[in-house]
C-alpha cells in the first residue's frame, strides 16, 4: 500500500463521491447521473479519501457532533459513508482508511468515534463495539388503542390537554430542550445543531419524513419522525416511525395514540423505541404484535489514555492499575497505560518503553498488566453498555488473578453501567 495518500476529498469532485455512494449503498438505482440529481441539501459530513495518485481507492465521511456520555456532553466523531469501488476491494484499503481517520480524530483531540455498521462483524474486527440496542415494534394500529385512555384526550390547537403540530426549521430550539430532557435518561443522546435539525431531522436520504411534535402549555413534550412505506410482506402500507423522543416516559402514550389515529391509512405501524419501552403487556392481543430487540450503532475509543483522562469518577474512588489494550488497527495502544484514580479525576499515562523492560520491543507483554482488554470491550465498558462482570465472563476483559476481587470492584466503580440509546443515523 506504499504511495497511498489520505486527504480531504476535493469539493469539485462531489459528483464522483456521490457515484461511490450510489454504487455502495443503492446499486439497484443504477449508475449515478449528476444531471438527474436535484438534491440541494447541505451535506454535513466532511469527505475523506485514500488516493493512489489522483485515483480514490476508498472514501468515507466524517461528522462532528456532541453526545451525552456518562452524564456529560462530549465531542464525538461520526464515521459514515465508508466505501471502496469494486476494482479496489479486498486490498486492505478500508483498514488503512479507518486507521487514518482515527489518527485524524486523535490529532483533533476527539476521543470517541461512533458509526452505524452495514455489518457488525466487519467493524468489530477493527475495534468498534456495539454501544446501544433498540426495540422494533410492529403492530396493527388498532392494537395501540390502549394509549387513548392513558394519554390526554386531543384538545385541538387551543386545548389545555395539549396538541400535535407539524414541526419545521423554526422548532430547533424547542426540540433541543426536549432532547436535553431525553439525555437525562439515555446516554449517547445527540445535541442536534440547527443544521442537523434542518438537514437530517426534517429531511431524509431518499424520502423526507413527516415530523410532528406534541405540545402542552407551549412546551414541546414529544416528537416523532415517520414515513409511509409498502410493507415488506406486500400486505398493505405501514407507518414507519424512525425516531421518537419524549420529555417524560409518561408521554409515550401520546406517541402511541398519534400512531393509532392512522388506522384508516395503514395496516401496520413500525416504531423504533428504546429497549426499556414495551407495549406487549398493554395491547389487547399480544400475538398480533411483534417486538424485536436489535443491535444498534457501534462505538470505539480513539485513544484510551485520552478518553480515560476525561472521566469524572466518584471523588471517593481511589484506584491504581496498569491497562493493556489489544488494538488491531492503531499502534498507539502498543504500550500499556498506567491509570490512577483519585479526588474525582483520572490520570492516564503510557508506560515508557524503558520502564516496561520489554527488551527493546515497544509492545509490552499484556500478561504483565493488571487489566487487559480488547479495544472493543474496553469501549463498551467505558460507555456503560456492558458491565465488568459480563465482559469478564465472556473473556473480553482479563483481570490479574492476584488482585482480581479488588481490581474488579474498582473497575465496576469507575465504569458503572449506563442506559444508552443513540437514535440519529448519519
Amino acid at each position: 500500500m506504499d504511495g497511498l495518500d489520505y486527504r480531504p476529498f476535493p469539493e469539485e469532485r462531489d459528483d464522483e463521491f456521490s457515484a461511490f455512494m450510489r454504487y455502495a449503498f443503492s446499486p439497484e438505482d443504477g449508475p449515478y447521473d449528476p444531471e438527474a440529481d436535484d438534491d440541494d441539501r447541505e451535506h454535513l459530513a466532511e469527505y475523506r479519501g485514500l488516493f493512489d495518485g489522483d485515483d480514490p481507492v476508498a472514501v468515507c465521511g466524517h461528522h462532528d457532533f456532541t453526545l451525552r456520555v456518562r452524564g456529560r456532553d462530549r465531542d464525538a466523531a461520526g464515521l459514515s459513508a465508508v466505501a471502496s469501488p469494486p476494482e479496489h476491494r479486498r486490498q486492505g484499503h478500508i483498514a488503512r482508511l479507518l486507521s487514518e481517520s482515527l489518527t485524524e480524530y486523535r490529532e483533533d483531540g476527539v476521543s470517541l468515534s461512533v458509526l452505524w455498521p452495514f455489518e457488525h462483524a466487519f467493524y468489530r474486527r477493527y475495534g468498534w463495539g456495539t454501544v446501544s440496542r433498540f426495540r422494533w415494534l410492529k403492530a396493527p394500529p388498532e392494537q395501540l388503542a390502549f394509549a387513548a385512555a392513558g394519554a390526554d384526550a386531543p384538545g385541538g390547537n387551543s386545548g389545555e390537554a395539549g396538541h400535535f403540530r407539524r414541526l419545521d426549521a423554526d422548532d430547533h430550539d424547542a426540540a433541543a430542550e426536549l432532547l436535553a430532557a431525553t439525555a437525562e435518561r439515555y446516554d449517547f443522546t445527540m445535541a442536534r445543531t440547527e443544521a442537523w435539525w434542518r438537514e437530517r431531522t426534517l429531511r431524509g436520504w431518499k424520502t423526507d419524513p413527516f415530523v410532528y411534535g406534541f405540545e402542552r402549555d407551549g412546551v414541546l413534550r414529544a416528537l416523532l419522525s415517520y414515513t409511509f412505506e409498502e410493507r415488506d410482506d406486500g400486505d398493505g402500507t405501514e407507518m414507519v416511525v424512525s425516531d421518537a423522543a419524549v420529555a417524560d416516559p409518561a408521554e409515550w402514550d401520546q406517541i402511541f395514540r398519534f400512531c393509532r389515529d392512522h388506522d384508516s391509512q395503514v395496516e401496520r405501524v413500525r416504531l423504533r423505541l428504546p429497549v426499556d419501552v414495551s407495549v406487549l403487556d398493554r395491547v389487547e392481543d399480544p400475538r398480533a404484535v411483534t417486538e424485536e430487540v436489535r443491535a444498534g450503532p457501534m462505538f470505539r475509543l480513539v485513544d484510551a489514555a485520552d478518553a480515560l483522562a476525561e472521566l469524572a469518577p466518584d471523588p471517593d474512588l481511589d484506584a491504581a492499575f496498569t491497562l493493556a489494550v489489544e488494538d488491531p488497527l492503531v499502534d498507539w495502544h502498543d504500550r500499556p497505560i498506567r491509570v490512577e484514580v483519585a479526588d474525582g479525576e483520572v490520570d492516564a499515562e503510557r508506560v515508557d518503553a524503558a520502564d516496561a523492560d520489554t527488551g527493546g520491543d515497544e509492545r509490552q507483554d499484556p500478561t504483565d498488566a493488571d487489566v487487559t482488554a480488547d479495544i472493543d470491550a474496553l469501549s463498551q465498558l467505558y460507555a456503560g453498555y456492558r458491565s465488568v462482570g459480563e465482559l469478564r465472563a465472556n473473556a473480553a476483559l482479563d483481570v490479574d488473578a492476584a488482585a482480581a476481587e479488588t481490581l474488579a470492584a474498582d473497575l465496576a466503580a469507575l465504569f458503572p453501567p449506563r442506559r444508552t440509546f443513540l437514535r440519529e443515523g448519519f
